[in-house]
């Protein structure tokens, strides 16, 4: 048996290059596309400077990129996905049976891994929405005892405000596998997301909770929507700090965005927040998860 000791998901690549440019330039893609070519170029580079022993298993996208895979790491170490998604059946058995498809892939291979120390990867489209949904989904039904690495740099995002984001890091939740990501805008205003690396995020109704201060801080959509606070500040309204938490599964879809304090002092905001254990639903659920990130 040959060992797979890394293993690089690449989920729903290339989703701008498949459409028209007339829609392109109707829907106002063009940022996107941009980065779909930047990132690509990069995914591109990368595959060959994996070491022998990594997996590179792709969902959707152009199947030219596991070829150039093969190419590198040889054909029994790149996996193209073929299980199809039931509207039906849901989510969680579309999990079951895409890991299903990934062990017989191992076993007609001659290849073993061992999920209590096997490392992996998260590249595709988009940050916020199918890489952590099914990146987590992978770890959580491989049980990978290494959370996966996500690296933002191998993604497409949606929110535009990333757009020529100036820098990011990385905050680890206490007693969860949750990290907060935390990127400092072009405008100079900040904005955080929470993904669960060893969970299906679409099927993770666990709870960030944390106090924010509803002058300066504010909750919206991907489009830049705000959803909360209900209201918006107004002069002569008290400022107030009060308390927000948002299902696991809603931050596939939502951000914090600080646009009244400085960075350091809304990092610190987010340091405090806790995640509570509420329980992983087990019901097959879509949750709008399957449209792209166009």
């Amino acid at each position: 048996m040959k060992a797979v000791e890394h293993i690089i998901f690449l989920i729903h690549p290339c989703i701008y290059e498949a459409i028209d440019a007339d829609k392109i330039h109707a829907e106002n893609f063009g940022l996107f596309l941009e980065r779909e070519r930047t990132v690509k170029r990069r995914w591109l580079d990368a595959i060959p400077q994996r070491p022998a022993s990594t997996l590179f298993a792709q969902l959707g996208g152009p199947e030219s990129l596991q070829a150039a895979a093969a190419d590198h790491l040889g054909p029994e170490r790149a996996l193209f996905f073929r299980t199809l998604y039931s509207q039906d059946k849901g989510l969680r058995e579309y999990y079951g049976r895409l890991t299903a498809e990934l062990h017989a892939h191992l076993r007609a291979h001659d290849l073993e891994f061992d999920p209590a120390t096997a490392t992996s990867e998260l590249w595709g489209e988009s940050f916020e929405g199918c890489v952590p949904g099914y990146g987590g989904a992978f770890a959580e039904h491989l049980g990978l005892h290494v959370p996966p690495k996500m690296h933002f740099e191998m993604t497409v995002f949606d929110a535009k405000f990333l757009h020529r984001s100036s820098g990011h890091e990385v905050i680890p939740i206490p007693d969860s596998d949750v990290e907060a990501w935390l990127f400092r805008c072009h405008d100079t205003t900040s904005a955080v997301t929470f993904q669960p690396r060893l969970t299906a995020q679409w099927l993770d109704h666990r709870r960030v909770s944390l106090m924010l201060d509803d002058r300066r801080v504010q909750a919206c959509t991907k489009l830049g929507h705000t959803v909360w606070p209900e209201t918006p500040w107004r002069k002569g309204k008290p400022e107030q700090v009060l308390p927000f938490d948002m299902a696991l599964s809603d931050f596939c879809f939502h951000w914090i965005r600080c646009t009244g304090l400085a960075y350091d002092d809304f990092r610190q905001v987010i340091t405090a927040a806790r995640v509570t254990q509420a329980a992983i639903e087990t019901n097959p659920r879509d949750n709008g998860n399957m449209e792209s990130s166009a």
